[in-house]
């Protein structure tokens, strides 16, 4: 019987930077890192990974096409080798190393490079917004990581009192949380929410999708805190977040929210929200500010999100879904999530919200968190699926194909990260807008 062929000797990655052509000296603290990298043997190249001396870290996936070097270079596994990585980083004298990271978890250094990360003195949202479309975006609307990871700083709500007839007539939530094999931030997610029910009254359905990872048995043992659970096939996260909201009940002005199974409420959150809502009944929905954090929990970004904008959120969705809350009577009126939609579910929701005549507050605080991590839907997911949904909600909103271009240039959207760098600036120096 002949012998087995040996495995291929993986090699070193090949790669090619495009831009930036140089590295010494970044006027701006944006970084536009693209090219292409593969390997010819061994294991296969699925991204690239930059980290800066601070700690700070970013990476994107290989997965952009470059038909021009597969042509050119017949040892290319693919088309598909690309890719682009965006981030903002910290100015002052850097050291950036730059690794291909293989899918068997491997690391290769491929190069390092000394720089000087410099910054313009006058405040962002001072600049010249389209000059600076890509700068404005990466700070106030991106997910990569603005800074190197920290702990998250608490909020500080408000501590005035609510008189007692508001306190008695305080909404009640019915919040759902879809989950499928998520036992390593599902603790947290469930924590986030129960640890709040002395100052929040708070019906909670834990809607598994038939998890094998543990996720039942840490379920299983916060039962008699929740309203409901369980776990089997759902058909999908939309249809999930339907089913756990049949298991609720509620009066027209109560309030409801989904929440996913890595992301998390900041202490305090729901109180001040109840609050908010019971002073407040001519309000539909609310959201908040976002914090980014990294798979530890860490803080790696925040946005600030200006006052809401009806306008705008025909084009874009500026909503973080973790921070909406909105009354049943409006969820009632527009019928629930459309399960046709499985990314973009939460914008589509929005959007029928406006046209049923919602009123929808941004409130001023930071209500939750958003965990970025490898274990997220895939990039090529996203390429198929919430690219087409968020381009066909656009359409639906103009009644024609909306390009690309259109959208990073529209006025609304430069006028938005404007004002959001405002706010920022702004709650930087206490002054909450």
């Amino acid at each position: 019987m002949p012998a087995a062929a040996p495995p291929p000797i993986a090699t070193s990655p090949r790669y090619h930077i495009d831009r930036p052509s140089n590295f010494e000296r970044f006027p701006t603290r944006l970084l536009i890192l693209t090219g292409w990298c593969f390997a010819e043997t061994g294991p296969a190249v699925v991204s690239i990974l930059l980290r800066c001396d601070n700690g700070h870290s970013l990476s994107t996936p290989v997965a952009l096409a470059r038909p021009e070097v597969k042509a050119a270079t017949p040892t290319a596994p693919s088309e598909t080798i690309g890719f682009e990585l965006r981030g903002i980083l910290e100015k002052g004298q850097r050291t950036l190393s730059v690794f291909a990271r293989l899918e068997d978890g491997s690391e290769h250094l491929l190069f390092t490079r000394n720089t000087r990360v410099c910054d313009s003195l006058r405040p962002l949202w001072l600049r010249n917004a389209r000059a600076h479309y890509d700068e404005f975006f990466e700070s106030q609307a991106s997910n990569q990581a603005r800074y190197a990871p920290r702990p998250i700083s608490p909020e500080r709500f408000p501590t005035h009192p609510v008189k007692a007839r508001l306190r008695d007539a305080s909404p009640r939530f019915a919040i759902v949380t879809p989950s499928y094999n998520q036992a390593l931030w599902l603790p947290e997610t469930m924590a986030s929410v129960l640890d709040q029910q002395p100052g929040a009254q708070v019906d909670y359905v834990l809607q598994d999708g038939g998890s094998t990872d543990g996720s039942v048995e840490l379920i299983r043992a916060q039962a008699d805190r929740l309203h409901a659970w369980e776990s089997g096939p759902d058909g999908g996260q939309s249809r999930a977040i339907i089913n756990g909201f049949a298991k609720t009940t509620g009066g027209p002005d109560d309030l409801m929210a989904w929440l996913n199974s890595d992301d998390f409420y900041l202490p305090g959150a729901l109180r001040y929200v109840a609050n908010y809502f019971a002073t407040h009944p001519e309000v539909d929905a609310v959201y908040g500010h976002r914090i980014l954090v990294d798979e530890h929990s860490r803080e790696i970004s925040r946005w600030w999100l200006p006052s809401h904008d009806h306008a705008l959120t025909l084009i874009n969705d500026p909503v973080p879904q973790e921070t909406l809350f909105w009354r049943r009577r409006i969820w009632d009126k527009v019928g629930g999530l459309n399960p046709d939609y499985r990314y973009a579910m939460d914008w589509e929701l929005i959007l029928r919200f406006q046209a049923a005549g919602a009123r929808i507050v941004r409130l001023p605080y930071f209500l939750g968190c958003f965990r970025t991590h490898a274990l997220q839907k895939s990039y090529a997911e996203q390429e198929s699926g919430a690219i087409h949904e968020t381009l066909k909600l656009r359409e639906r909103g103009f009644g024609r194909p909306f390009t690309p271009m259109e959208f990073s240039t529209h006025p609304r959207l430069l006028r938005h990260l404007r004002r959001s760098a405002l706010t920022e600036w702004l709650w930087k120096r206490g002054i909450r807008i």
